[in-house]
């Protein structure tokens, strides 16, 4: 400055006058009366009298409380923390999450009522659904404005998350847009609208007809029985001043609350719950899940396998602490008996059991995982599941995947009808049963049983062969980098002779594969290292751009030069046959083509496989499959045979893969008619080209083709046949025998005995008798069955064999006979039996009917009595006695009987489902309910709905029943609801597009109400003049007496399809809307009945003066018909094939309040 002076003006203040050097410009400031602080208010000045700044901590310190706004306290620009009304947000501005704390409290300790347990606010954790969008007022009309502001009553917890709106009038970036919430007159939420910013589809001036899509900056949470009033302010920048509510467009669709029209939006949010600190799982919204038993067989373990190995486990379990439900068509893991979930939704194709995805359908999946979780454990989860179960006779037999098995004769029983077994489990090599009286449990020593392949691992995985990590499991489907310097692996089940290692081939993107015997360094080597050197494996099967010979193995077939090239995705294995050598075979086109095999036959009797390939190929998927190998091919006359799975020529002799040492015997099964085929103990010919190959068996007999077993051939033969069995015959022309029955009398099960003195013996099974002993004895060497055949076989026709030990000990054991009592069942007249044969002491491995009448059916695996029943006669005919059997594999068979008692049909209604509200609903496949069908406007497919429902007070929109388009903004739907508490409310058509009906005080809260619902088929739209007449298609009727309900025709109203022929696009609920709307009922309901006409002339009819009754024996019969019965879980359909599934029922649920 180059002048500077003071002076007082006419008013008595002073002026300071500053003049510039460059400009010669006077700049001139005006100060304050003398009663006035520079640049201070009053006011201000009273705030600063309790402030103060405290320079040694660098704070600013208050003696006062501090009231903030609702978005207002900011850490830098790091964090910020806001009122969401029910909740406080504290939000990272980083990363731009809301994070919200958990709660705990005491109330009021002043009111007496509070000072005790029921004051106190035990900690809990708010947990939110995934975010919906639920449009209100239809869709904006682009003629109209109305301002965004009025009252929303919430029934449910609900956060909102930000809304869509349409602007019906200009805003320029001078002016802010402010959303507002208010309850009970106090302003709990503010949020400013961002312009060209994150969140905010608005540009800095808003014109009209502009779409906003406006997420909130953090979420408002309200609690269910809340009204608030929401309204968006237009406030001016420059001085704050409210300049009123924004102008939106209205909505196309009458308010069913109010009977109004309002502004339109469309509100995005997430449904909340609170629940106890204990109750939240971190798990929660997990997506995919694995599931195993750890080693000590006592936890659960639960794994997220897209980790790394060595990080996967996230938490174990006690086993039967956990259980499986369906939720949707989902899996919810929750525990067990309890209300703490684990897993919300688990898709079923992201669970897995130990790495293997469980079954694709819903309920077996289920089924499968609660096996797990209460370890049951079977013969399947031990790695050698029951592959069938065959009765001859009465001997029933269990075989297992290794081809051992189990048999009793079944004749001889012991029977308690006080005992029965309740749970088991396996403890080393017993197996305890637990008894309903719970004071001794049943121990059976189970470890006599004898393992035809000798499986003993725990997997079937690959490992790390040798070094630091050695029989740590690989983990991983490809050979990576987290594992390929650390070859070669091993796979986890040995292979045994007559098994066999099979996997689906890969070609690994041209990587080398190798599968064999490792004969070098025992240690740890790189996938380029030593791993891939020929003479570090002692055995091997290599495939480098095809299979071709390797260490010890030579080719038998080429097809591209010297080398094998097998597609990908082709089942290929290497099979362990009895003479000792492997065998590389690639199963095609239903043959087996034998592709190589080892040079020098193995010494061992079992080995681990082991493999190596180069980095990031495939890791071969194998099993130890001992199913489809049973037998090998010793003589292939003409050279053609591809394998025995397509059945084998004339001639062809096979031996046994299974073999039988003293104090075992091979079972075989003659289940056909004879046709003249050789069975012995060896074959020593040629093995092509000999015509007479079957002939020539050591220890030969014959299965002939009148269903005798001969041993004696030209005078001679190799038996001594017992002449005291009961079906010996000699009929004294050199025929000697063995034949129950006459011809095409079935022969059944028999035995090849290999004894402890080494004579060989035959047995019938079936009998439990000595048919022949062998001339000649064994040696102590194991023996094999051979089967030789004159003239071609399919591979049904093959022998199946198993085997088992001599020494198993005493059989049946009569403590374990299954216990079953005669039992006695009523079905209505021409009602479905489903009787369950119930057995109240041991397992039962199969039921047999002897004499039920031909209406009747047993299902041998399951028990189950089924059929239709007849017509009720009135006479003795009306109770059938029915014979039955039922047996297992150690205890034996026991007869009772089955008295069925067919009743006639006496009506009855005892039961309602009380529906919640929030969770529970029924649903069925869209395809099956065709009687609310159409395909065209005006087709003239009429229907009526008819259902007893007794509602609450709740005031909100309650969905009683829809079909149609799960998201009826693109399709049509029906849907009948409840709404503002006494209103009825029928949409037909789309959210455009639509048909609705309003009968208002049509309901009373707490009382049994007829609901009828009727259409003509005619025309419902197109023209909006003709609205009156598209009314005028629907009938309601509350109690029997029409309704005059309110009419909308959104839209012009609907002229499209109404269908459920597509399943995955297409609802059929009653209890809950669609899952755009998502909204449930909490009415008790009663029988439903849907027809495929207009049932409006026989409403008193239906209606009964008010008293349920059997809807079936209408002159006029729904097309689908529900009643309530003792089933929360599924709702028959009576008429049709439209049957209901409940979702998140309990037992609670089933009242016994009806009309």
């Amino acid at each position: 400055m180059s002048d500077f002076k003071i002076c007082a003006n006419e008013d008595g203040t002073g002026v300071v006058t500053l003049k510039s050097p460059n400009t010669d410009t006077d700049r001139t400031i005006f100060l304050p009366d003398a009663d006035t602080t520079l640049g201070v208010t009053a006011a201000q000045s009273a705030v600063l009298d309790h402030l103060s700044y405290d320079a040694t901590n660098l704070k600013i310190v208050a003696d006062r409380a501090i009231e903030t706004t609702l978005n207002s306290l900011f850490l830098g620009e790091q964090h910020k923390m806001s009122s969401g009304s029910e909740n406080i947000f504290f939000t990272n501005l980083s990363s731009d999450i809301n994070f919200f704390p958990m709660w705990g409290g005491l109330k009021d300790q002043s009111i007496v009522a509070n000072q005790g347990a029921s004051g106190f606010i035990p900690p809990s954790g708010r947990v939110y659904s995934d975010m919906f969008s639920l449009p209100l007022g239809g869709q904006p009309d682009p003629i109209t404005s109305t301002g965004y502001s009025g009252d929303n009553y919430f029934g449910i917890n609900i956060t909102g998350l930000g809304i869509t709106t349409v602007a019906a009038e200009e805003v320029p970036a001078s002016i802010r847009l402010e959303y507002r919430i208010v309850i009970s007159g106090k302003q709990v939420y503010m949020q400013p609208l961002p312009r060209n910013a994150a969140r905010s589809s608005a540009a800095a001036h808003i014109y009209a007809g502009d779409t906003i899509e406006w997420f909130f900056d953090h979420p408002v949470d309200v609690r269910a029985g809340t009204t608030l009033n929401a309204s968006i302010h237009k406030v001016r920048i420059s001085d704050d001043v409210d300049l009123g509510i924004f102008q939106v467009r209205q909505g196309d669709t009458v308010d069913p609350n109010t009977g109004l029209f309002r502004y339109q939006a469309t509100v995005h949010n997430r449904l909340f719950e609170d629940k106890d600190i204990e109750l939240i799982s971190p798990y929660l919204k997990y997506q995919a899940m694995d599931f195993s038993v750890d080693a000590t067989g006592v936890s659960i373990v639960l794994k997220d396998l897209s980790l790394s190995a060595g990080a996967q486990v996230l938490v174990p379990h006690p086993i039967n602490t956990l259980e499986a439900v369906a939720s949707g068509t989902k899996i919810q893991i929750k525990v067990k008996d309890g209300s703490k979930v684990i897993c919300e939704a688990l898709p079923v194709n992201a669970v897995s059991v130990n790495g293997v995805f469980v079954n694709a359908i819903l309920n077996s999946a289920v089924a499968e995982l609660n096996n797990l979780f209460t370890n049951a454990v079977s013969f399947a989860n031990q790695g050698n599941p029951v592959l069938n179960v065959l009765l001859s006779s009465n001997y029933l037999t269990i075989i297992l995947e290794d081809l051992t098995s189990f048999s009793v004769d079944i004749t001889a029983l012991g029977v308690d009808t006080n005992r029965h077994v309740t749970s088991g489990a396996v403890v080393g090599t017993d197996l305890i049963l637990t008894m309903n009286d719970g004071i001794n449990p049943v121990t059976v020593d189970v470890s006599n049983m004898i393992s035809g392949s000798g499986l003993n691992a725990s997997n079937d995985a690959w490992y790390i062969s040798y070094g630091t990590n050695a029989d740590q499991a690989v983990g991983t489907g490809t050979n990576d980098s987290t594992i390929n310097q650390q070859l070669p692996f091993y796979f986890g089940q040995p292979v045994t002779k007559g098994s066999e290692f099979k996997w689906n081939f890969q070609s690994n993107g041209g990587a080398n594969l190798i599968l064999g015997i490792w004969d070098g360094a025992e240690v740890a080597i790189a996938y380029n290292g030593g791993s891939i050197t020929a003479s570090n494996w002692g055995t091997m099967f290599l495939y480098a751009s095809g299979f071709t010979a390797g260490s010890n193995t030579t080719m038998t077939t080429t097809n591209s030069g010297a080398k094998y090239v097998v597609p990908t995705g082709d089942a290929c294995g290497i099979r362990f046959d009895n003479a000792g050598h492997l065998v590389l075979v690639h199963y095609t086109g239903g043959n087996e083509v034998e592709i190589a095999r080892t040079t020098i036959a193995l010494a061992v009797t079992s080995f681990k496989m082991q493999m190596h390939t180069w980095a990031n190929g495939v890791l071969p998927n194998g099993i130890i499959n001992n199913v489809d190998y049973i037998w090998d091919i010793v003589h292939d006359f003409a050279g053609t045979e591809g394998g025995i799975l397509n059945g084998i020529l004339d001639h062809t002799v096979l031996k046994s893969a299974l073999s039988i040492s003293p104090n075992e015997k091979l079972m075989f099964m003659l289940d056909e008619v004879g046709q003249g085929d050789f069975f012995g103990t060896n074959y020593t010919a040629a093995a092509t080209g000999v015509s007479t190959a079957e002939e020539q068996l050591n220890n030969e007999f014959v299965y002939e083709n009148n269903e005798a077993l001969s041993f004696v051939f030209g005078g001679t033969g190799d038996w001594n046949v017992n002449t005291n069995a009961t079906y010996h015959f000699d009929n004294g022309a050199g025929v000697i025998g063995y034949r129950k029955g006459g011809a095409n009398t079935i022969q059944g099960m028999f035995s090849l005995r290999y004894l402890s003195d080494n004579s060989i013996e035959l047995w019938s099974e079936d009998q439990d008798e000595l048919v022949a002993t062998a001339k000649s004895n064994g040696n102590g060497s194991p023996i094999h069955l051979f089967f030789g055949v004159r003239g071609n076989r399919a591979y049904y026709s093959i022998p199946v064999i198993t085997k088992q030990a001599l020494t198993q000990g005493s059989q049946p054991l009569v403590h374990y006979v299954p216990t079953v009592a005669n039992q006695t069942v009523s079905v209505a007249e021409g009602g479905v039996l489903n009787f369950s044969i119930v057995s109240s002491s041991n397992i039962v491995n199969q039921f047999v009917e002897v004499d039920a009448p031909s209406w009747m059916f047993m299902n041998q695996a399951t028990g189950v009595l089924s059929g239709t029943a007849p017509a009720y006669a009135g006479t003795a005919a009306d109770t059938i006695v029915v014979n039955c059997k039922a047996g297992n594999a150690i205890g034996g068979t026991v007869s009772f009987t089955v008295t069925v008692t067919v009743t006639q049909v006496v009506y009855t209604n005892s039961n309602s489902l009380a529906f919640n509200g929030s969770s529970t609903f029924l649903q069925g496949n869209p395809v099956n309910m065709n009687a609310l069908e159409r395909a065209t406007n005006g087709d003239g497919n009429a229907w009526t709905i008819s259902m007893w429902v007794k509602p609450t007070s709740s005031t909100g929109n309650q969905t009683l029943m829809v079909y149609g388009a799960g998201n009826d903004y693109n399709g049509g739907a029906i849907t009948l609801k409840q709404s503002g508490g006494t209103s009825i409310v029928l949409n037909y058509g789309t959210v455009y597009n639509s048909i609705i009906l309003v009968c208002g005080n049509a309901l009373t809260a707490s009382t049994w109400q007829h609901v009828m619902v009727t259409f003509d088929g005619g025309t419902t739209g197109s023209v909006a003049s003709s609205a009156s007449d598209y009314y005028s298609r629907f009938s309601v009727y509350v109690d029997g007496v029409l309704q005059s309900p309110i009419g909308v025709a959104t839209g012009g109203g609907y002229d499209g399809a109404l269908s459920g022929a597509n399943p995955s696009d297409n609802i059929y609920r009653i209890g809950r809307a669609s899952n755009v709307h998502n909204n449930y009922t909490d009415a008790t309901i009663n029988q439903v009945g849907i027809w495929s006409s207009d049932q409006s002339a026989n409403v008193a009819t239906i209606y009964n003066s008010g008293a349920t009754q059997d809807l079936s024996q209408l002159a006029a019969a729904p097309a689908h018909y529900y009643e309530i019965d003792t089933s929360i879980t599924s709702i028959t359909d009576l008429s049709g094939s439209a049957d209901l599934v409940g979702y998140n029922f309990t037992g609670s649920n089933l009242v016994s309040d009806t009309p």
